[in-house]
């Protein structure tokens, strides 16, 4: 019997000790009519890999970046991987024309203005044990028509 109870209170100490884990993944969609090409500098990280940027033609979209982790997925993590991983000082968006879109963190728009219409930011629900969590977020960012018209 106290076999029995010492192993019942041994997997409870365990299974609520775990952390579950999550995937956030980060999307771009482009809706902009025109071919584009997302940058930034960061060193030396994402960018590396990305020495041209990620092009994205119009009417497209694609997941960029993707980072897992212990805990739950939450929108202020996704904000936080982004601006330490991927977005840095300054993000750059080229149309195929030439046109530039140059976003500042000081300024604190665009990409970096995670409060506005560009971002979406969804989440699956994931089971660990009894408990339920947000395992999979993603958010996405939406380069419209009106960017392109606000690029010089």
């Amino acid at each position: 019997m106290k076999k029995t109870v010492f192993i019942l209170c041994l997997l409870a100490v365990t299974l609520t000790s775990c952390d579950p884990m999550f995937d956030i993944s980060f999307k771009l969609v482009n809706d902009s009519g025109h071919a584009v090409t997302f940058i930034s500098v960061v060193q030396p990280g994402f960018w590396y890999d990305h020495p041209d940027g990620i092009n994205l033609e119009k009417a497209k979209d694609t997941t960029f970046y993707s980072v897992q982790g212990l805990g739950t997925a939450s929108f202020e993590m996704a904000k936080g991987n982004l601006l330490s991983d991927i977005y840095g000082e300054t993000v750059t968006f080229t149309f195929d024309d030439g046109k530039q879109l140059v976003y500042t963190q000081e300024e604190g728009n665009g990409p970096y203005d995670f409060e506005g219409e560009h971002y979406v930011w969804t989440t699956k629900r994931s089971h660990f044990f009894l408990m339920n969590y947000d395992g999979f977020g993603c958010l996405t960012y939406t380069i419209t028509e009106q960017d392109y018209f606000n690029a010089q």
